[in-house]
């Protein structure tokens, strides 16, 4: 019987040996970057381009100047109120809603004494600079701040934290929006991560290797507003992960009660 206990503790530690070499195997796909020289301290990146204002973006437009008058002239529109949860379950924090000016589907703003503007097409900096020109005539050495409040990206597929993120500047690439979502997980693919963009009435879909250091040259590597990340889950790997560990599971278990029953009767 004491031999019968050994071989089954044999068993169990060659099965569990089996799974960590496994695990070990899979590991070769898992690290990004891998053709990065270890001796490489710069790399080119793809040249970062300013967003583009579009319809139904939301603007932050402020203009002050020495005068009194500006607020009453312009009023103030940088206000910001936070409210919990939301219908839409994101996982960054609590949902943001702006007190900002809508662009419409014209691509135009509509502010205080200054009209309608037509912003469309146009950077934040260019915004500032044509809000600045128009105030220019009722105030004396205006200045003028635009933020875009309404840039988000979106993380879904094989990550830890799929869901909407709010991004706080008008710069963020795609290693930082994974980031957000709690990395991705180990059955990822990471050789496949798809970046789903807008444009006008057009989609524009983009495939991403994480494991080449290309994925800095990729015009994709900076994400515009609204940007969507999709990481297909890798199948085959999730299927035999799964299936390893609940073989493992069921074998092991099996195992320890044919241990006990012989340490009990012995």
């Amino acid at each position: 019987m004491y031999r019968i206990f050994r071989e089954c503790r044999v068993i169990i530690a060659f099965l569990l040996l089996s799974y960590s070499f496994t695990s070990c195997v899979s590991y070769k796909n898992v690290p990004y970057f891998q053709d990065l020289d270890t001796t490489q301290v710069k790399i080119a990146l793809e040249q970062y381009r300013p967003q583009i204002v579009q319809p139904n973006d939301v603007l932050s437009i402020k203009v002050t100047s020495l005068s009194t008058e500006s607020n009453a002239l312009f009023g103030d529109n940088m206000t910001e109120s936070r409210m919990g949860g939301g219908s839409n379950n994101n996982n960054n924090a609590n949902t943001l809603q702006y007190g900002g000016f809508l662009v419409n589907e014209l691509g135009e703003v509509e502010l205080p004494t200054l009209g309608k503007i037509k912003v469309k097409g146009l950077t934040t900096t260019q915004v500032k600079d044509t809000v600045t020109a128009l105030a220019a005539r009722y105030v004396k050495n205006p200045t003028v701040t635009v933020r875009m409040l309404s840039f988000k990206i979106s993380v879904t597929g094989d990550v830890t934290r799929a869901g909407t993120f709010q991004i706080t500047n008008e710069r963020v690439s795609v290693l930082e929006a994974i980031a957000l979502a709690g990395d991705l997980r180990v059955t990822a693919r990471r050789e496949n991560v798809l970046v789903i963009r807008q444009n006008g009435d057009q989609m524009q879909f983009a495939r991403l290797d994480l494991r080449s250091k290309k994925v800095f040259e990729s015009p994709y590597f900076y994400l515009n507003n609204n940007d969507v990340i999709y990481v297909e889950p890798n199948i085959k790997r999730l299927e035999r992960n799964e299936n390893l560990y609940q073989n493992t599971t069921l074998i092991v278990s099996l195992l320890t009660t044919i241990s006990l029953l012989i340490y009990r009767f012995r």
